[in-house]
């Protein structure tokens, strides 16, 4: 049999490292409650600390996806209120139009509605350039930083780009920035944007252009959704030719009245007046033009001499296909504006999804990290109360002795 010898300071030793040990089980439970989590270090707990630092990563692409979501519904909402000031410039150009070609106006009066017209375009190319809370250029595409649009004699240029940005407002799930200007403004349907109808320019009659239109759908795209040339022959005969001057085969040929209709391939139009021999009108599918251009050709126009019949019918008709042209643009906008605000229903949905996966997140991270008060309140009185009996059960053995066990 051995025996071990225990000496004093190995006991010290002993009962000084438990006492430590309690003392910092101690402190770390008081940690937990102050700062009110669970794991404070990586240390405290390797799994959670890191599926915590994940979710973490998360909740802050959240925030920055919220941070896009802003910028780019300030910038739909901008074009929304510049598209509505566009509709309204342009039904005051509608009414004007409407007045120039009913009213029996002078030359001076023409003028007057012309110089409103020109204004009006000035107001319209104002709005294109228009610039973003950032004092980004609004309908530039990604060439923002300068002014997307040029008035020059000749005409208005875009010197944009065609690039619509894609922005990220939540987990896979990116929508469209502002619509380029070229898309807005450049390339705005004419007629009634299926088809558009024109008087030629060199017309010496007095037909004037009426109401036009797709029919017979079928029919017209049977022909390739062609265009026609209704030429008149003598001032009550006419014949169908094809976008070349050539008559068609079989020939489509008839009389006109005024007022009448003619109809041939899923088309219709109608004239008033009484065209020479020699006139011609095109029915044909609708072309883009750029607003500017429309604006300036009514404005010109107006402002032409119209004091023969053959004058006032050039005008007349002029007129009638701004009018109409004018009318497409207007549909043109509504449509953009649409399109604008089914991505803005769509930053509200995202909005909704970012804050549903929020809070699933914070749930988790809650979990992995926090610390349960209650418990843990428990275990602190436990450890105080257990620091204390080590303690009181170290003083005790601390003042054992030899000396005083022989007195």
């Amino acid at each position: 049999m051995s025996l071990t010898r225990i000496s004093s300071n190995t006991l010290f030793e002993s009962n000084i490292g438990r006492l430590l040990a309690r003392q910092a089980e101690l402190i770390a439970t008081q940690d937990q409650i102050s700062s009110g989590r669970r794991v404070n270090t990586a240390g405290d707990d390797p799994l959670a600390a890191g599926a915590a630092l994940a979710i973490d990563r998360s909740i802050a692409e959240l925030d920055r996806f919220e941070l896009n979501a802003n910028v780019l519904g300030n910038r739909l909402n901008l074009q929304e209120s510049n598209l509505a000031q566009a509709g309204e410039a342009l039904q005051r150009v509608r009414e004007l139009s409407i007045q120039a070609a009913n009213a029996p106006l002078g030359p001076s009066d023409r003028a007057s509605v012309a110089r409103e017209i020109r204004q009006l375009r000035d107001g319209l190319l104002g709005i294109a350039n228009g610039v973003d809370a950032a004092g980004r250029y609004l309908f530039g595409g990604a060439q923002d930083d300068r002014p997307p649009f040029v008035d020059a004699p000749t005409g208005v240029t875009y010197v944009g780009d065609q690039v619509q940005r894609r922005v990220d407002v939540a987990p896979a799930l990116a929508l469209a920035d502002a619509d380029p200007g070229s898309e807005v403004w450049m390339r705005v349907p004419t007629g009634d944007g299926r088809v558009a109808a024109a008087a030629a320019p060199g017309n010496t009659g007095t037909g004037l252009l009426g109401i036009f239109g797709v029919v017979d759908a079928a029919a017209w795209a049977a022909g390739g959704f062609a265009g026609y040339r209704v030429a008149f022959t003598s001032p009550t005969t006419y014949e169908i030719q094809n976008a070349a001057g050539l008559p068609l085969v079989p020939p489509q040929t008839g009389t006109y009245a005024p007022g009448g209709t003619i109809a041939f391939e899923g088309l219709q139009l109608r004239l008033q007046g009484v065209p020479a021999a020699g006139d011609s009108f095109t029915v044909g599918p609708s072309a883009r033009q750029d607003l500017f251009a429309t604006l300036d050709a009514l404005a010109s126009a107006l402002e032409a001499p119209a004091t023969t019949p053959v004058e006032r019918t050039r005008q007349q008709n002029a007129i009638a296909v701004a009018l109409a042209n004018v009318s497409a643009a207007q549909d043109h906008f509504i449509d953009r504006r649409a399109a604008g605000g089914a991505r803005l229903a769509g930053i509200d949905e995202a909005r909704a999804l970012r804050e549903a996966t929020s809070v699933t997140l914070k749930a988790t991270l809650s979990d992995l990290r926090d610390v349960n008060i209650a418990e843990a309140a428990s275990r602190l009185a436990q450890q105080s109360t257990a620091l204390d009996a080590a303690q009181l059960s170290f003083q005790r053995v601390a003042s054992l002795s030899l000396f005083n066990y022989l007195r």
